[in-house]
């Protein structure tokens, strides 16, 4: 973005995870308990099953105490850090472990419910933290495998092939393994994209916030216009005074002429407030305003505006957005980064819609990220070994342009230009982003 609008970098490898409250994971431990209990209850007493009844309360009762624990030392809204909240959730799979041991193993069906806690981690803690809880899981299931007690039947229990055993085994390993990864690159990928987001909801209210100053100008000329117009009459009366010394009567008058032209300028403002030339801009016009936007570079701008067809229309004549001049001026700040020397703006227009071409001479998009441009937190540009050094790096700074323009009803798309395309008379040969409006959602009425 333009060096004169900075806003905070984010960088996604840094983004935090979402913290959880205590009595959320409590709460779920509470929901666990009632569940083991139930099992317990009615694999016992409902199916009469020989279960050792006093050793799985023993086991779900330690979840209890552990409960009752942290309710007594941590206030309700207490705010897990990482490594509490993985030690927790180791702890829940040692607890369901110990209950699987006395309950037949991997060959009982609840040994499913060993996924929860490594998905519940890849979803809120950070990729090395899951891969440990995801190792320690994969063993707790190995072991299962092997040491556990009968599978509690009605008589004697059934006779399971070796091969399912070792195929329910490696299910669950490969379970442990895909879950956790697909829910946390999910995840990963819902926390950048909400910074994103918080980013541009920042820049555009930044942008609304500037727009408004010529509201507050114009108010200010109205407030100032009374005590101006005081001091330019006293100003008068004094320099018409026969007994006023010479001295002063050339401050009287420098007063009165400096007084006349601040009311000359208010008077402006105040005028400006409804004036059409202010609050809209012919299309050519919003252009010049985004490359001021750009900022300054060592290179050549180059601005076209010319109807599209053959039936020629009028320019379209367009209301002055923020949001417009912001993304446009970073589409076209970003193409003077890249570009050798020229940056080409090359808006056409017809009666049914409005294309704007920002193309540059540079080595344009890096094959491997073009499919993904306008992502946020991937890098736009990998040639001439630059670096996304600038405040927004990373492809931030395009996916904000993209939202704001396609706010306004834009399709945006970006590709590389062939060697022989012309782009306004000229053959650049590099990167070109090309955004698309209706013309009826971009002009304004008259």
């Amino acid at each position: 973005m333009s060096q004169n609008a900075p806003i905070d970098a984010i960088d996604p490898n840094t983004l935090a995870a979402p913290a959880v409250r205590l009595r959320v994971q409590t709460a779920l431990r509470w929901m666990a308990i009632a569940g083991q209990a139930a099992a317990v209850a009615i694999v016992y007493l409902g199916f009469g099953f020989d279960l050792p009844v006093v050793a799985t309360l023993i086991v779900i009762g330690l979840a209890v105490a552990l409960n009752i624990a942290l309710l007594v030392l941590f206030p309700a809204n207490h705010m897990l850090t990482q490594r509490q909240t993985a030690l927790f959730l180791a702890y829940d799979m040692v607890q369901l472990g110990l209950l699987l041991f006395l309950t037949g193993g991997l060959l009982n069906p609840f040994s499913l419910l060993l996924l929860a806690p490594v998905t519940i981690s890849a979803s809120l803690l950070n990729a090395r933290t899951t891969a440990i809880l995801v190792l320690f899981a994969g063993l707790i299931v190995s072991l299962l495998s092997i040491f556990h007690a009968p599978l509690p039947w009605l008589g004697l229990p059934p006779e399971i092939p070796e091969l399912l055993r070792i195929g329910m085994w490696v299910a669950l390993l490969l379970a442990m393994v895909f879950i956790p990864t697909y829910v946390w690159g999910v995840s990963r990928e819902g926390r950048r994209m909400s910074a994103a987001l918080t980013a541009t909801r920042s820049v555009l209210a930044r942008e609304q916030r500037l727009s408004a100053l010529d509201g507050l100008a114009a108010a200010a000329a109205h407030q100032l216009g009374t005590p101006l117009g005081t001091i330019v009459l006293v100003s008068g009366e004094l320099a018409g005074r026969d007994d006023l010394p010479e001295g002063l009567r050339e401050d009287v008058a420098l007063m009165r002429e400096e007084a006349m032209r601040c009311r000359n300028i208010l008077a402006d403002l105040v005028s400006e407030e409804n004036d059409p030339v202010v609050s809209q801009t012919h299309l050519r016009g919003l252009m010049e305003e985004a490359a001021l936007e750009a900022g300054l570079h060592n290179k050549e701008i180059i601005i076209s505006c010319r109807p599209n067809g053959l039936l020629a229309t009028r320019e379209p004549r367009l209301k002055r957005q923020p949001e417009l001049i912001y993304g446009l001026g970073n589409l076209i700040e970003n193409a003077a980064e890249f570009a050798d020397n020229t940056v080409y703006v090359a808006v056409t227009y017809s009666a049914q819609q409005v294309v704007v071409e920002v193309a540059d001479d540079g080595p344009g998009f890096a094959s491997d990220i073009i499919g993904r441009l306008g992502e946020p937190y991937t890098s736009s540009r990998s040639s001439k070994g630059v670096q996304d050094s600038d405040e927004f790096g990373l492809g931030l700074g395009f996916f904000i342009a993209r939202t704001l323009l396609q706010r306004s009803g834009a399709r945006v798309s970006a590709r590389n230009l062939k060697k022989t395309e012309l782009i306004d008379g000229a053959m650049p040969g590099g990167a070109c982003v090309r955004v698309v409006w209706p013309r009826q959602k971009l002009e304004t009425p008259f």
